[in-house]
């Protein structure tokens, strides 16, 4: 058995693998460790690179590119390891955070998930150890409205401190370490129905409802953000594929976990954002251009809202 299955998802971004398989080898640790790396169609020589100059990882072909949720779900049932870790292929681990990450889950078998201090290259601190999404924290965040009355919470709590090892609901799965017998206990891996997002929350939420705590560790991984999410764009006429999967997704996310009417409230929340923006801008200029965007934001959100039968399924 292995101590820990590392699974990478990558799609055309050749020199971010070459970066995330050379840190990982660079690792000074005495794991065990199986690398499990998904191939999601890419047409930039990826499989070339993997298969000549890292021989020691387990490398999964796909014909067509399946999405970051589907493509970690070929991967699972080939894991061995007592810890699985999803690793996106744009983040960056250090020379012992596979090593600490792992002793620290080893001392507290009561958490199910850990995840890692995301740091650009900047070194400034990104989102992770965060608060369970609900229509109205994400109105909350939209608005900022968190960051001026301190009582409201949103996705993110801005007053905890980022060295300090805490207790949180989910964490970002661009690291996201989880205990494979935790894992087991579910009735699946990663939730097919997505393409992309919502996975780690969704991933938490359901370890939460078999008992397992989730943790934030002050380790640094260096994550670059959104390197898929820009092919992905570049390959869109409209630019707003992105969006789409992200909007589809949390819809998705509602409804399997809480029901229509949490869906129903999403989206009503979102249209409360998107009327304040329009009253908050209107008297800037360009105001066709203004309103034309958030028009479009309104008219995605409406339209795939009917599309996937308010989160009853998926599109993509």
């Amino acid at each position: 058995m292995h101590d820990i299955s590392i699974i990478i998802v990558a799609w055309n971004v050749i020199h971010l693998v070459d970066e995330c398989l050379g840190k990982i080898r660079a690792s000074k640790d005495g794991l065990k460790k199986q690398i499990l790396f998904v191939d999601n169609g890419s047409s930039d020589g990826t499989g070339d690179l993997v298969r000549n100059e890292y021989p020691e990882v387990e490398y999964i072909w796909s014909e067509t590119n399946l999405g970051f949720i589907r493509a970690n779900n070929l991967a699972y049932p080939h894991a061995t390891g007592r810890y699985v870790l999803m690793l996106n292929s744009d983040a960056f681990v250090g020379p012992e955070t596979l090593a600490r990450t792992v002793a620290f889950m080893d001392t507290r078998p009561e958490y199910g998930a850990l995840g890692c201090r995301l740091i650009g290259r900047d070194g400034a601190l990104q989102p992770s150890g965060r608060n369970f999404p609900t229509p109205w924290r994400i109105f909350v965040t939209r608005m900022a409205l968190d960051r001026w009355v301190g009582f409201l919470r949103g996705i993110d709590d801005r007053r905890q401190d980022a060295n300090a090892v805490r207790d949180c609901d989910w964490v970002t799965g661009c690291y996201l370490l989880a205990r494979k017998s935790a894992l087991d206990q579910l009735d699946f891996f990663l939730r097919p129905d997505y393409f992309m997002y919502n996975d780690d929350n969704d991933l938490c939420l359901r370890l939460a409802r078999r008992g397992w705590k989730t943790v934030y560790f002050p380790e640094d991984v260096v994550h670059l953000g959104g390197e898929n999410a820009k092919q992905l764009g570049q390959l869109s006429k409209t630019g707003n594929v992105v969006n789409e999967l992200s909007v589809e997704s949390t819809y998705l996310y509602f409804r399997k976990n809480y029901g229509v009417a949490k869906v129903l409230s999403l989206y009503l929340w979102g249209l409360l954002f998107r009327v304040l923006q329009l009253s908050k801008r209107v008297f800037l200029r360009n105001k066709r251009v203004i309103v034309a965007e958030e028009w479009d934001s309104i008219s995605v959100e409406t339209r795939l809202l009917f599309q996937t039968r308010f989160g009853a399924h998926s599109i993509h």
